[in-house]
């Protein structure tokens, strides 16, 4: 067997590279060629990208799983010191990795979309149909903007194009309302941005100018596809595209510019969430700590498994024993002996179990790390009576985490909605994304306390409903002015009815008192007896026959 030495990799490794502007958008392109040496390649990486590559490496690996871990397994879990191939290969058989990144990030995105986006004003019947299908292939805005937050999670951004099907030439808005044209969004990772432009050259200030890499599918023949690269250039008033040409035409291909026009938008139609803003389009991953305990993680699982494997089969020490005059083949059974000289003896060579059971801890310490600084382990907290108060301090940094992703998300959401609105002369709605993670349940005392509030007039009944919804008491498909209205019609209904037998039983009293004007008209009195009814004296009423 071949055996290697340490493949530790070097702890120096990346080298800093520096930010350097680039001039024309032509020439031939280089494998992951820095713009400060091609300023002439559409695609070429500025040094804010390279920089950004080397804190998504790790997110990759996570986002690739177990079989990334496999393939890139020299380099994310090394060999040992001497250790020979198969030993490596039997160890890198066990790896896994387990998906506790991506698991935080979509905990996180359903925590903050938990009761979706929501348009209120504008046409609101036309954005209504709209958010049914944003990207044309039946994509609702709630799913778009779900896949588009987990992304921007991942990687610390995640980019929309908000572009428009510009098909034949119409002159009209109603042509174009006639034959369905709307717009339509395209997602564009972090990763496929080669460099851009801002206003001043700052690192905080608006867009000129981007670039970004895509592959398309190009149909050859009857069942045949191409797979070409493509380089696009967007601007506030147009847009560039560059096309990789196919090394079947030419040999050492390069770019060549196929496409160029101008939009509609009025504005850099390409809008950007983030979870961790650096600058622009310039972040860190918020997960990228958790990401590098994740690796940490299988790293400790692989030798852990492959402890098991190997040291919990026992292996038979024999002490004095000559093979040659022994048995030749030796096997351990209820039926086989071992004869060994008197001199010798024999035993069982097994690890102790501590060593095991700290790896176990190690493992478990790790997870709970894990858990401690992902950003959805609120979603994990208890919230019960007993528990709420000393679990409230422990939300807070979590919570304004939350805060500031989902304002920026609804900021991103407006945008698009207002470049939208712009390319079909629609009036953009309000976007609101409910702060849910903030509430908490509301229990008996506090539900207590908010109807004696109600009930003394302190707040409305339209607030009241408002939290008790929040607080999680009412469904959430309840609609809070609905039941105002229902409850003041109910109210309406049941006074009118008062008023109705009042006045019913005013009319039987006037009735009455009328028909008592004349004299006595019943009983024994209206027929001419000497005595009525037997009547008790009172202090007020001394009855009929007292003295």
């Amino acid at each position: 067997m071949t055996a290697s030495g340490s493949t530790y990799p070097d702890p120096f490794g990346p080298r800093r590279r520096q930010l350097v502007d680039f001039k024309g958008l032509t020439g031939r392109p280089e494998t992951l060629t820095p713009a400060s040496v091609a300023d002439d390649d559409p695609d070429a990486r500025t040094g804010a990208v390279l920089q950004m590559m080397e804190r998504w490496d790790v997110i990759n690996i996570n986002v690739g799983g177990t079989n990334t871990l496999r393939f890139n397994a020299e380099r994310i879990v090394p060999r040992e010191p001497s250790e020979e191939d198969e030993a490596y290969k039997r160890r890198i058989f066990h790896s896994v990795l387990p998906p506790y990144v991506q698991r935080l990030a979509a905990q996180a995105t359903g925590t903050i979309l938990r009761r979706g986006v929501h348009l209120e004003g504008g046409d609101e019947d036309y954005w209504r149909k709209w958010s049914e299908d944003v990207t044309g292939d039946g994509t609702p805005l709630n799913e778009f903007c779900r896949k588009t937050l987990v992304d921007a999670l991942l990687y610390g951004h995640s980019s929309v194009i908000v572009d428009f099907d510009a098909g034949e030439q119409l002159t009209t808005l109603a042509e174009e309302t006639a034959l369905g044209r709307k717009p339509y969004l395209t997602s564009i990772n972090a990763q496929q941005i080669r460099g851009w432009r801002t206003v001043g050259n700052r690192n905080q200030a608006p867009l000129t100018a981007v670039r970004y890499h895509e592959v398309v599918s190009i149909p050859e023949g009857q069942f045949g596809e191409e797979l070409v690269e493509q380089i696009c250039q967007l601007t506030p008033i147009g847009y560039q595209r560059w096309r990789k040409q196919s090394p079947r035409a030419q040999q050492n291909a390069g770019w060549e510019m196929v496409e160029e026009g101008t939009h509609t938008a009025g504005e850099m139609p390409f809008v950007t969430v983030y979870s961790n803003r650096l600058g622009t389009l310039y972040s860190k991953p918020p997960l990228e700590e958790v990401a590098h305990l994740s690796v940490a993680y299988a790293q400790r699982f692989t030798d852990y498994m492959n402890c098991l494997h190997v040291g919990s089969m026992p292996m038979l020490t024999l002490k004095g024993f000559d093979p040659d005059i022994g048995q030749d083949n030796l096997g351990l059974s209820v039926n086989k002996a071992i004869l060994l000289p008197p001199d010798g003896s024999a035993e069982i060579v097994s690890p102790p179990s501590d060593s095991y059971q700290e790896q176990l801890r190690c493992l478990t310490t790790l997870e709970e790390q894990i858990s401690a600084l992902g950003i959805s382990a609120l979603a994990k907290q208890n919230i019960t009576n007993s528990a709420a108060e000393s679990k409230r301090l422990d939300r807070i940094d979590s919570d304004s985490i939350m805060a500031i992703i989902s304002q920026d998300l609804e900021r991103a959401v407006g945008d698009i909605l207002r470049i939208a609105g712009k390319y079909v002369g629609k009036e953009p709605p309000k976007v609101t994304i409910p702060h849910d993670f903030e509430n908490r349940l509301l229990d008996g005392n506090q539900i207590t306390a908010m109807l004696q509030l109600q009930m003394q007039n302190q707040i409305s009944q339209s607030t009241l409903l408002r939290i008790l919804k929040e607080g999680e008491v009412i469904p959430p498909y309840v609609d809070v002015d609905e039941e105002v209205l229902r409850t003041k019609d109910q109210m309406d209904q049941d006074l009118e009815n008062q008023l109705r037998e009042a006045e019913a039983l005013q009319e039987i009293e006037q009735e009455q008192a009328q028909r008592n004007e004349g004299g006595v008209e019943s009983g024994e009195a209206a027929k001419g007896a000497a005595t009525g009814s037997n009547t008790l004296p009172t202090p007020l009423r001394p009855g009929k026959h007292a003295d």
